[in-house]
């Protein structure tokens, strides 16, 4: 019995070569390095799209801020939300608990207000660039989702004399443009 109780508590000692240990670190950096990127890429992509939505939702959103019952006063106490954590929820269609109207009034009006504001950034830019399609990609995004009445890919077409297939480019390009504005340095991750 002694015997069997001395190989129970033997434990077994691989040795590895140096060379292998060497190949199996470096083979997981770049597996972690690989999936850091994916992950920021996909971040990146949630964002966009969520800015995608809130542009095609901006004029209920904006009207939900006008008319909504709650002061200045109560948007200044904040809703404890980031415009990353909203636009996310937007995005994915989850359940984002809201705990009460004011706390969605809030946050709607926080977040329309700095969308507001960064869609003057990025038309002042569009319309000082010395790029005629940059004050182009302005034009059809408020055209798009802006402007009371939303015009249709083919009206802007129209309207502006190129391709449909120009419009859906100068839209996306615009969104991306956007999103940076948005978020700042934190939509450029892994990308500079």
């Amino acid at each position: 019995m002694a015997n069997s109780e001395n190989q129970v508590n033997q434990t077994n000692v691989v040795s590895l070569d140096p060379a292998l240990i060497s190949a199996i670190v470096k083979e997981v950096r770049v597996a972690v390095h690989d999936e850091t990127v994916r992950l920021t890429k996909d971040r990146n992509a949630r964002r966009r799209r969520g800015v995608k939505k809130l542009l095609r939702n901006y004029r209920s959103l904006a009207g939900h801020r006008d008319n909504a019952v709650f002061s200045a006063d109560d948007v200044d106490q904040g809703g404890g939300f980031t415009l990353a954590d909203i636009l996310e929820s937007i995005q994915s269609g989850g359940e984002f608990e809201v705990v009460s109207i004011r706390k969605s009034a809030v946050r709607t009006r926080i977040i329309m207000d700095h969308v507001d504001v960064m869609l003057g950034v990025y038309k002042a830019c569009c319309e000082q660039s010395s790029r005629d399609e940059d004050a182009r990609r302005y034009r059809v995004i408020y055209d798009l989702y802006l402007a009371d009445e939303a015009k249709t890919y083919a009206l802007i077409a129209n309207d502006e004399h190129v391709d449909k297939s120009t419009v859906y480019r100068d839209a996306e390009i615009a969104i991306e443009q956007f999103t940076v504005l948005l978020f700042g340095i934190d939509a450029l991750e892994n990308e500079i």
